[in-house]
């Protein structure tokens, strides 16, 4: 194909300007892909469907005929067009590949501004699952199973739909069988082929979702209506809640399609006047995982779900690095006083870190418009790694209206001057390195024998911090060191795990401390005989466990010895996600993952509700970098610690 011969795009002159892709008519699949591109402008209405899509492999194999040259697309663009064609008819599109001049930096950052106008005015969007010869799928058993889910009450993905199933088939033989056999039946209409699709994992596929008046799934010849799919996934997450059975692709059904389903609920219910750190916190948790050919997009695809009520001023922009893309995100909602932001951000929530080298010696050093700020949360993060960055210790978490944020970003665009009040350096750092031991599972037996020991040096490292001086609190010992180890006793998993039906109040920690001592720390505890013998055993296929540990061994345990298993647990978890730390003047507590001694400082961030670490970068320094979020027993009131002359009050400058 000559040069001359390809497509050449003129310039769009309005402001709401898009082009249309009228696809022309065939009789056979085989035959050429004749289009016309034309302009139109949103403000008049024009009839069209919006195209959602993966675009699969960089390459552009495929072209479509236009009457003023050839238009080269990916093999996913030109099968999805291929299926969708008519046979009589033209069909009108809007499809970002091709009506997006893709080489134009400016037009493609006002196009993409543009995109939820674009989907939200379209009388449909259609949602290219894509084509397998393999694939079987019956319809007709599919719409069986969506009106099953109407007749039983499953209408919301909200509502108590496993107390609802259980209440319609109790008591009933034929209902309970028809549950057993549901995902037979699931398999049977071929279902899977539809949520496994690679379209779920999509980052720009949430707005193209969630803004369209009527979305319809497409997949090889057959489609189906969003509503009807719907229906089928409540129905399988409501038997699977109710009663787990073997199915197909179960962790893309959780991840991605059964995520999309929760995240348009929740777009459909929420009120647009809510607080804007709201939406911009939950959308970005949903997006985070979803994959996307360029980095940007992580932050562009979240523009057009935010309502405007959030007084975002954020713009798509491709001139712009990754960097200062994530930059100016994050600065944006620190401007309009969220600082949950921070909570997000840290080293805590980086696999690598490398500052730019400020004399320019290191050639291998980043330069600072690919520099991200430790202030900035990186959105490229794969989830398995952010899943073991987590700390929520109850309702800390958010913005102090009692301490205004002074935050000032008039400086170097990298650098956040804030007013903090400095508490105490970290000189004393535990790591529980053991928990991240490949193949070690919580209920492993070398992994409880492990915890116990590590545990037992915790506590005597800290009764030696205690020798001859108080703790801050002036509180016993024992206590200072139950609350520390886990976070005050204050997160969710805490309470409903150790909840003892008195007023919804859990065991408090001194209590589970005493407990788990008695039966596994003690060497006559119930727990640690019990997994010594479980250590000692050979393996065998005929054995019977649960998640690894001998039945008999869940059998054979007491109501209190069970408590202390399931506080190990708890512990675990815990020291997979956080370090404990002592100061310099004897506080203690949970600090993020990599927080170093003598270097680290506890610090409150005006504005924020919890504490944080900061790194000190040394004498020939003044700025500090973002650790995490920590808790320290005691220092958990930011208005107390800003009000206390003990500690030291002024500006820091953290990059």
């Amino acid at each position: 194909m000559s040069l001359s011969s390809l497509y050449q795009y003129g310039a769009l002159r309005g402001i709401d300007s898009i082009r249309l892709l009228q696809l022309k008519p065939a009789s056979s699949s085989d035959e050429t892909l004749r289009c016309e591109l034309f302009d139109s402008n949103l403000s008049a209405a024009p009839e069209y469907e919006a195209l959602s899509y993966v675009w699969g492999k960089d390459e552009c194999p495929q072209c479509i005929e236009l009457p003023s040259g050839c238009l080269k697309i990916t093999d996913s663009l030109a099968s999805a067009l291929r299926a969708l064609r008519s046979n009589d008819k033209p069909r009108q599109l809007w499809v970002d590949a091709v009506c997006i001049n893709q080489c134009d930096h400016v037009e493609k950052a006002h196009q993409v501004s543009q995109m939820a106008k674009i989907y939200g005015k379209a009388a449909r969007v259609l949602a290219w699952l894509g084509e397998s010869s393999d694939a079987t799928l019956n319809m007709t058993l599919a719409l069986d199973l969506a009106q099953k889910a109407k007749d039983i009450g499953l209408l919301s993905p909200r509502g108590e739909n496993r107390e609802t199933i259980r209440k319609w088939a109790y008591g009933d033989s034929e209902k309970v069988d028809w549950i057993m056999g549901v995902m037979d039946a699931v398999d049977d209409a071929g279902f899977f082929w539809l949520y496994q699709s690679s379209w779920f994992t999509r980052m720009w596929i949430v707005q193209e979702a969630l803004l369209a008046k009527r979305l319809i799934l497409h997949f090889s010849t057959v489609r189906l209506d969003w509503e009807d799919f719907e229906k089928v996934m409540i129905l399988i997450q409501a038997v699977n809640a109710a009663i787990r059975l073997p199915m197909t692709s179960r962790e893309v059904f959780v991840k991605y399609a059964w995520a999309l389903i929760e995240v348009r609920d929740h777009w459909l219910q929420s009120d647009s006047h809510s607080v804007a750190a709201d939406h911009i916190t939950y959308y970005m948790h949903q997006l985070r995982r979803r994959s996307c050919k360029d980095d940007r997009d992580r932050v562009f695809a979240l523009l057009g779900l935010l309502p405007e009520s959030t007084g975002l001023n954020l713009h798509p922009d491709y001139s712009k690095t990754v960097a200062e893309v994530y930059t100016q995100f994050a600065a944006a909602q620190l401007q309009l006083g969220n600082v949950g932001v921070l909570y997000d951000a840290g080293l805590w929530k980086r696999k690598y870190f490398q500052p730019p080298d400020s004399r320019g010696e290191g050639k291998s050093q980043p330069s600072w418009s690919d520099y991200l700020p430790t202030w900035a949360p990186d959105y490229r993060q794969d989830t398995s790694f952010l899943e073991l960055a987590e700390m929520r210790f109850g309702d800390y978490f958010g913005a102090d209206p009692r301490v205004p944020p002074n935050i000032d970003l008039s400086k170097e665009s990298y650098r956040l001057t804030t007013q903090a009040t400095l508490i105490d350096i970290v000189t004393c750092v535990q790591p529980a390195l053991f928990v991240h031991q490949e193949g070690l599972r919580a209920n492993d037996a070398l992994m409880l024998l492990t915890c116990r020991r590590f545990c037992m040096d915790l506590k005597r490292t800290f009764d030696s911090q205690f020798v001859n001086r108080p703790c801050p609190s002036h509180e016993d010992s024992t206590k200072v060191f139950a609350y520390s180890l886990v976070g005050g006793g204050t997160d969710k998993a805490y309470i409903e795990t150790f909840d003892r039906g008195v007023n919804h109040a859990p065991l408090d920690p001194v209590s589970l401390w005493n407990i788990y001592c008695r039966h596994c720390i003690s060497e006559d505890g119930e727990i640690y005989t019990a997994m010594q013998r479980e250590a000692r055993l050979p393996l065998s296929p005929s054995r019977k466990t649960i998640k690894g540990v001998g039945m008999e061994f869940y059998s054979s345990i007491n109501a209190e010895a069970s408590i202390a298993w399931n506080y190990h647990h708890h512990i675990v978890n815990i020291l997979r996600r956080h370090w404990f730390f002592i100061t310099d003047d004897g506080y203690t507590g949970l600090a993020p993952l990599d927080t170093k001694a003598e270097t680290d400082v506890l610090a409150f961030i005006h504005g924020a509700n919890v504490p944080f670490i900061l790194r000190d970068l040394g004498e020939d320094a003044s700025d500090f970098l973002l650790v995490g979020p920590c808790y320290i027993h005691g220092l958990m009131d930011a208005e107390a610690v800003k009000q206390n002359t003990a500690f030291d009050g002024g500006t820091v400058q953290i990059i």
